[in-house]
C-alpha cells in the first residue's frame, strides 16, 4: 500500500479514537457515570464506530481492490494474446522442417518446436486456471487411459535412470480433463523425484481404479499425515514447491474420489485413486 493511503487510514484511525473520546468525556461529564448513561454512550458510538470502520476499510482495500482488477485484466490480455505468436512459431518450424535435410538443423528445429510446445501448455495452464477461478471449467467425458498415456510420455523427459512401467488400459470418465492431467502428473512427477537410484514406477489401471507405484524413499506416519498441506516438503532440499499433492487432493475432493495411500520407508509408495464417482459403464 502506498505511503499516502497508510496516511488516510492513520488519520481516520485517529478522528475515530478522539471524535469517540470526546463524545464519552461529554455524556460522563454532564451526566456522571452509570450503567444507563454507559449503555447510552455503547449505543451511539455503535453507528458512529460503524461508519468510521466502513470508512477505513473502503480506504484501505478499494486500492488493493482496483489493483487486484487490473492485473487480472491484464493476465487475461495477455494470456489471450499469447497465443498467436505460439501458433505462428509452430506453424513456421513445421513448415522449415519440411523443407530441411540436413540431421543438425532438423534436431535445432525439434528444439525449438519442443520449447514452443512447453509454452503452449503453460499457456494452457493460465487458461485452465482462470476458467477454474470464474467457475468455467466444465466435466466432459474421455479416456483417462489416453490421459495416463500422455503423461507417462511427458515424463520420460525427467525420468532419468528410472524406470516407469505402464500397460494402456482404458476407462471412460466424466470430469474436468484438464485437472485429471494435472493430477496424473503430479503423481508421476512425485513418484520419480522421491524414487531411489534406477528406482521403478508402476502405473496401471485395476478396474476403477488408478494406481500408482514406485520403489522410492517412502514416508512415515507424520509425513503421511501432512502430504496434502500446500507447500508441505518432507525434504526441503527437493526441487518444487509443496504444492503437487495439494493439486492432486483438490481435485479428488471435487470430483468425490477417493485417495487411499500405502507406504513404507526405505521401500516405496502407492497411490490409489477410486475413479468409480465418475466412472462411466462404458468402457472403451
Amino acid at each position: 500500500m502506498k505511503r499516502r493511503q497508510w496516511g488516510r487510514v492513520l488519520l481516520f484511525y485517529v478522528v475515530t479514537f478522539v471524535a469517540m473520546a470526546l463524545l464519552m468525556w461529554v455524556v460522563f461529564e454532564n451526566f456522571g457515570y452509570s450503567d444507563e448513561n454507559f449503555l447510552v454512550v455503547t449505543l451511539m458510538l455503535l453507528p458512529l464506530s460503524l461508519l468510521f470502520g466502513y470508512i477505513l476499510s473502503k480506504t484501505a482495500l478499494e486500492p488493493l481492490f482496483a489493483t487486484n482488477e487490473m492485473l487480472d485484466r491484464l493476465l487475461k490480455d495477455t494470456l489471450h494474446e499469447l497465443n498467436i505468436p505460439l501458433s505462428t512459431i509452430l506453424a513456421n518450424v513445421s513448415m522449415l522442417k519440411r523443407g530441411e535435410s540436413d540431421p543438425r538443423r532438423l534436431k535445432r528445429l525439434e528444439r525449438i518446436e519442443k520449447a514452443a510446445e512447453n509454452l503452449g501448455e503453460l499457456y494452457e495452464d493460465l487458461d485452465y486456471f482462470i476458467k477454474k477461478e470464474i467457475g468455467a471449467v466444465e466435466r466432459e467425458p474421455f479416456d483417462l487411459g489416453e490421459v495416463v498415456a500422455r503423461s507417462v510420455q511427458k515424463m520420460e523427459e525427467i525420468r532419468g535412470d528410472i524406470s516407469i512401467q505402464y500397460a494402456p488400459k482404458s476407462l471412460r470418465v466424466v470430469a474436468d480433463r484438464r485437472g485429471c492431467s494435472k493430477c496424473v502428473d503430479n503423481l508421476l512427477s512425485n513418484a520419480i523425484k522421491y524414487n531411489r537410484e534406477g528406482g521403478r514406477v508402476e502405473v496401471a489401471i485395476e478396474g476403477r481404479w488408478l494406481v500408482v507405484r514406485d520403489t522410492g524413499i517412502g514416508m512415515d506416519e507424520t509425513t503421511l499425515f501432512h502430504i496434502f498441506d500446500r507447500y508441505y516438503q518432507s525434504d526441503l532440499s527437493a526441487s518444487g514447491y509443496g504444492i503437487g499433492l495439494h493439486i492432486v487432493k483438490t481435485f479428488c475432493d471435487e470430483h468425490g474420489i477417493e485417495i487411499k495411500i500405502a507406504s513404507k520407508v526405505g521401500e516405496g509408495t502407492t497411490f490409489r485413486l477410486d475413479f468409480g464417482a465418475v466412472a462411466n459403464e462404458e468402457r472403451v
